[in-house]
């Protein structure tokens, strides 16, 4: 191409309103390819950037492979009740399942034995919002509120385990039957079990103190025993405030 015809060729794309076809070198160059190159990126690539030791993340990740689990509740629940609380808490609470209210919302202890639990709790300066993290044994409503059976504890122990690694909390509360005698894999009922000292064995053989206590909705149905839980919270609050828990 002679100098009349590069000179016909650069008026041609002026008039185009091209003014620039050809960017000199610069130092930034690397830079601004690697700023093209993340516009690029899929989910996969930023795996390795990712802080896998952060308890949200693990949080969302179990909450995920519970997701994908087999157990039959899911298919007629309407909603997953995974958690709620402060996960950076040092006790954390277990109950047995949730209700109608509960699985409408999605929220563990929403109903009126979560009201009923929001006082318990506040009798010991906790506070759901705060300085405690609840969950429960099973992430479903069983249909009809009933007990849940024990290939359904069996499904979901094992992610209840992982939870409770990733809290690593210093203290553990459970509430009712179910939940007890699936973490401490005994078969005496709370009426008992509420009476002893336990530990909770985790996936690296630590143990963690366990207080088993009634749940909100048996006191409920059973306000008699409200005296019996009130000298349980004393002990546990007194518990809480010598290891300094709160």
């Amino acid at each position: 191409m002679n100098v009349k015809n590069i000179k016909s060729f650069i008026e041609f794309y002026e008039s185009l309103g091209v003014s620039t076809f050809i960017t000199p070198y610069s130092r930034n160059s690397r830079e601004i390819n690697e700023k093209v190159k993340c516009l690029f990126k899929t989910e996969d690539d930023f795996e390795d950037t990712k802080d896998f030791n952060n308890k949200s993340y693990q949080l969302e990740l179990l909450k995920k492979q519970i997701t994908e689990s087999n157990c039959n509740l899911k298919d007629i629940a309407t909603n997953l009740v995974f958690s709620e609380g402060n996960y950076d808490s040092k006790i954390m609470l277990i109950g047995e399942a949730p209700g109608a209210e509960e699985d409408r919302i999605g929220k563990p202890f929403v109903g009126q034995a979560g009201k009923l639990l929001d006082e318990m709790l506040q009798l010991i300066s906790l506070n759901r919002n705060k300085n405690v993290y609840l969950t429960n044994i099973i992430f479903w409503r069983p249909p009809g509120n009933r007990t849940p059976n024990s290939e359904e504890v069996k499904i979901c122990l094992p992610f209840v385990q992982k939870h409770i690694d990733i809290i690593d909390p210093e203290l553990i509360i459970v509430l009712g039957n179910v939940a007890s005698k699936a973490l401490l894999n005994k078969t005496d009922g709370i009426t008992k079990l509420r009476t002893q000292e336990h530990f909770y064995i985790n996936t690296k053989n630590a143990k963690i103190p366990l207080k088993a206590i009634f749940h909100p909705a048996y006191l409920l149905r059973n306000p008699s025993e409200k005296k019996k839980t009130w000298d349980d919270l004393k002990n546990i609050y007194d518990y809480i405030l010598n290891r300094n828990l709160l």
